[in-house]
C-alpha cells in the first residue's frame, strides 16, 4: 500500500508519533515479561490473591492454602517458589471441596456426635465425599466462602432432584459446575488486579527506559513535524512490518492474567524477540535520524545560554551537552517529553496496534469510497 494515504499532514505526524509508541510499548512489555516469567509473577501474583481472599477467619482456615495443598494442584507445580500461572476454574473447585469435606476442624467437630453440642453425621448420600461436604457446610462457621457453598450445593439437589433422591453423579458435576462458575467471576476480577498492577509497572519500566534512551515524545513531535521523510519512513516501516508487530503484541500482553510458566526456553526466545526489536529499531534511528539517545546534543549554545534543541536545525551543530545556564523551562520540557513517553508505555503495545489497525481500516475505507 502505498504511504500517500495519509494526505494531511497532522495525520501523518499522529501516525508517526503512534507508530513510535507502539514500538516503545511493545520494548517495555518484553522488558516487563522476561522479569515476570524468571520470577514466576504470575503463579505468584494469582497465589497471593486466593491466599488474601480466601481466608475464613471464622474457621480460622485458608481455603486457598488446602487448595494449594491438594494433590490436583500440586501435579501443576513446579516448585513453592513457582506456584502454576494458570489452573483450571475445575481444578480449583475440586480441589475446595475435596479440602471442605476433609477440613480437620469437621472432623473434630464428627467427634462429638452424640455429644451436648448436638453435632449429628449426615448420611443422606452413598457418596461419602458428599456427606462430608453437607456436615461441613452445615456445622462449620457461616463465612462467605461456607455461604458460597450452601448456596452451590442448594442449586446442585434442584437440578439433580429424582423425586425423595438425588441422582449423586449429576448432584457433584452440578456442585462442581455452580463452585467453577464463582471461581471464574474471582479469576476475572483477579484479571483485573493484575492489569492494573502491570500497566504501573510498565509506566515505570518505560519511565525508567525512556529516561535512559532518551525518548521524548515532544521531541519526537517537533522532529517529525519538521521531516516529512522521517514521517513517511515510519509509515512505510509499519506497513512492511504489520503482521509480525501486531502479533508480537498479543504474544506479550503484559495484562494476560495467564501465561503457561517460564522455562530457559522460553526467556531466551523473548530475549532472541528483543534483540530483533532492538535492531528494528536502531535501524529506524538511524535511516531515519530519529532524534533518540543521549549522543544528540539535547541542547545547544547560544549567547551563553542553553536553549532546547529544535528539529532538524540542531543536527547541523557540534554534539555538545551543556549542564550549565540550563534555561529552567527547557529542563521541565524534556521531563514531561520523557513522562508522556512512560504513559504510553504504560497503555501496552496491544492498545497502540489496535489504534493503528483502526486508522489504517478507516483510511482504506475512505479510499474505495474515493
Amino acid at each position: 500500500m502505498d504511504v500517500s494515504f495519509f494526505s494531511s499532514t497532522i495525520v501523518q505526524i499522529a501516525v508517526s508519533i503512534v507508530i513510535s509508541w507502539a514500538l516503545f510499548a511493545l520494548l517495555s512489555s518484553m522488558i516487563l515479561e522476561i522479569t515476570v516469567q524468571i520470577k514466576s509473577e504470575r503463579g505468584r501474583f494469582f497465589r497471593n490473591k486466593m491466599l488474601e481472599k480466601l481466608y475464613d477467619s471464622s474457621n480460622n482456615v485458608n481455603w486457598g492454602v488446602e487448595i494449594y495443598l491438594s494433590s490436583a494442584v500440586k501435579l501443576l507445580t513446579k516448585s513453592d517458589k513457582a506456584p502454576p500461572a494458570e489452573i483450571s476454574s475445575k481444578t480449583l473447585a475440586e480441589a475446595l471441596i475435596d479440602a471442605v469435606a476433609n477440613l480437620e476442624a469437621s472432623k473434630m467437630l464428627k467427634k462429638k456426635e452424640g455429644g451436648p453440642d448436638g453435632y449429628e453425621e449426615v448420611k443422606d448420600y452413598k457418596n461419602v465425599l458428599l456427606n462430608n461436604v453437607e456436615f461441613s457446610i452445615k456445622y462449620l462457621g457461616q463465612s462467605d466462602v461456607i455461604v458460597m457453598l450452601k448456596n452451590a450445593v442448594s442449586k446442585a439437589k434442584v437440578k439433580a432432584a429424582l423425586g425423595d433422591f438425588y441422582d449423586e453423579k449429576i448432584l457433584y458435576e452440578e456442585l462442581v459446575g455452580e463452585i467453577t462458575a464463582w471461581f471464574d467471576q474471582f479469576s476475572e476480577r483477579t484479571s483485573s488486579w493484575y492489569k492494573k498492577l502491570s500497566r504501573k509497572r510498565l509506566f515505570l519500566i518505560g519511565l525508567l527506559v525512556s529516561a535512559a534512551a532518551n525518548i521524548d515524545s515532544i521531541d519526537l513531535y517537533k522532529y517529525y513535524e519538521g521531516n516529512p521523510a522521517a514521517r513517511a519512513g515510519m509509515v512505510e516501516y509499519y506497513l512492511e512490518h504489520k503482521a509480525q508487530l501486531e502479533t508480537l503484541a498479543v504474544k506479550y500482553d503484559a495484562a494476560k492474567p495467564a501465561i503457561p510458566a517460564a522455562d530457559q526456553v522460553s526467556v531466551n526466545v523473548i530475549e532472541k524477540d528483543i534483540e530483533n526489536l532492538n535492531k528494528q529499531i536502531d535501524s529506524l534511528k538511524t535511516t531515519l535520524k530519529l532524534p533518540l539517545g543521549w549522543d544528540n546534543p539535547v541542547w545547544i549554545k547560544t549567547d551563553n545560554m542553553c536553549k532546547c534543541k529544535n528539529g532538524v536545525t540542531v543536527r547541523e551543530q557540534p554534539k555538545e551537552f551543556f549542564l550549565y545556564n540550563v534555561d529552567f523551562s527547557c529542563v521541565l520540557m524534556k521531563m514531561l517529553g520523557i513522562i508522556i513517553s512512560a504513559f504510553a508505555a504504560s497503555l501496552g503495545a496491544p492498545f497502540w496496534f489496535d489504534l493503528l489497525k483502526k486508522a489504517t481500516s478507516v483510511t482504506q475505507t475512505v479510499i474505495k469510497q474515493n
